[in-house]
């Protein structure tokens, strides 16, 4: 039986994602016989995916002469009288590639050609909403860079001008008014207190209210909210700050089942409890808190959400220079212990955890909370000293332990220091870490 083009494609495809490029090669060279002049639809439709995706793999290994060819070759492909709109589909995605590599190392020539190419294909009657989608990213990706300190700034207009309109359309997907909302906030983080900035949180704003908007809508709109200078009081007016939060739960209820962006809102919520914190007002912080909380305890919430929750409690305590709040230092205890316990993990999470640790504990420390610090130190401790750690985790807690011995020295206190040294000296190899739901037990109890 002859070999299936769209098995050969897909084959091709786990060939790049596991690096096996000279396997991937071969079965291109496959689908390039399969796909020659003459061939049916599902040949050139499968051709057609590969090229763009081996073009993707050339620019990931900064190939660039291999992936200009790769492209001439999707061009060439697309010529044919039998192109279809899925071919054209895959065409304009490995020019929307290409133009953002153009565009960030600065070859504005190419860009600009790159992009007329992919305007001249979603300007056609025929053209795939997909087609006119990575239009819609490549204008926005455009934006973010002629915003920046390094860009053109005459050319910010013109572009989000055709960015509005491609995303204004009737029958415009969400996903192009996701990039029209990821224009208008990184040109409002570059230029949040210019007179335009207003005006772009109430156009984030009108997309985002409306029924349909998608959670990375909603999520532009809180983050657009909390970075506007506030002009009245310590952060605005009630209404500004009772708005911000109206935002934050209609963003909570559509990341409801999105992992990512739930976790994209709670660091937006650390960022702005801890700065509503610094600046003393402390009510307005507490009702951030609170949201907080609610999107955490859920029992679908991952330690990555948890870790954000212990972050904002710790600036709680600790960003005005004092440990006097006895129930966020409760909380932050209770919260810490349920991490340290055997849950599921990322590397990535377990050594902000051992930070956080670390550097809960030494603040606590320096404020002179002797029941919060001792507490901290048996967390980091135990962890600390777990035969599972990884290497890069003991490094992190090791010098918390250097910090902790330190402290007690300076003290005197000749007891704690000797169980430190010894904590530091029985660490052991890392091993294979171990998991279980504690987190999803405690929020379903809770």
């Amino acid at each position: 039986m002859p070999p299936q083009p769209t098995a050969l494609a897909d084959a091709h495809w786990k060939a790049l994602q596991a690096k096996r490029r000279g396997q991937a090669e071969a079965l291109l060279v496959e689908l390039r016989g399969l796909g020659g002049e003459g061939a049916d639809s599902t040949a050139c439709r499968a051709l057609a995916h590969a090229l763009s995706r081996a073009h993707w793999d050339a620019g990931n290994w900064a190939e660039d002469a291999r992936a200009r060819s790769l492209l001439d070759e999707l061009r060439a492909l697309c010529r044919r009288p039998t192109t279809d709109e899925a071919q054209r589909f895959e065409l304009a995605k490995a020019l929307g590639t290409a133009h953002w590599d153009a565009v960030r190392y600065g070859d504005a020539p190419r860009a600009a050609r790159l992009l007329g190419e992919l305007r001249n294909l979603s300007k056609r009657g025929k053209a795939t909403e997909g087609q006119r989608l990575v239009l819609a990213e490549a204008l926005a990706n455009e934006i973010r860079h002629q915003g920046g300190p390094r860009g053109d700034a005459a050319r910010v207009e013109p572009l989000l001008k055709d960015l509005r309109l491609l995303a204004r359309r009737p029958h415009a997907l969400e996903e192009q008014r996701d990039a029209l909302a990821r224009a208008l906030l990184d040109l409002h983080h570059v230029a949040r207190r210019d007179s335009s900035a207003e005006q772009r949180v109430e156009e984030l704003g009108a997309l985002a209210r409306r029924a349909e908007a998608t959670p990375p809508q909603r999520l532009a709109l809180v983050e657009a909210m909390q970075d506007v200078p506030w002009k009245a009081g310590l952060f605005g007016s009630r209404a500004r700050q009772d708005a911000l939060i109206t935002a934050v739960r209609a963003s909570e209820s559509a990341s409801a089942g999105g992992r990512r962006t739930r976790e994209l809102l709670c660091d937006t919520l650390v960022r702005m409890h801890g700065k509503v914190r610094r600046a003393g007002d402390d009510a307005f912080a507490d009702r951030i808190l609170d949201r907080l909380r609610t999107i955490v305890v859920r029992p679908e919430a991952d330690i990555g959400s948890w870790l954000a929750l212990a972050t904002a409690v710790c600036d709680g305590l600790w960003i005005r220079g004092t440990f006097s709040n006895r129930d966020l230092a409760e909380e932050l205890v209770e919260i810490l212990a349920l991490l340290t316990g055997q849950v599921e993990a990322s590397a990535r999470q377990r050594i902000g955890l051992a930070g956080l640790l670390v550097g809960a504990h030494h603040r606590a420390v320096r404020h002179e909370d002797g029941l919060l610090s001792k507490e901290l130190l048996t967390l980091l401790h135990a962890w600390a000293v777990r035969p599972e750690a990884a290497a890069e985790e003991r490094e992190v807690l090791a010098h918390g332990l250097q910090l902790a011995d330190e402290h007690a020295r300076a003290r005197g206190d000749k007891g704690l220091a000797a169980k430190i040294g010894a904590a530091l000296d029985g660490m052991v190899p890392a091993q294979a870490p171990q998991a279980n739901g504690q987190l999803a037990e405690l929020a379903a109890s809770s």
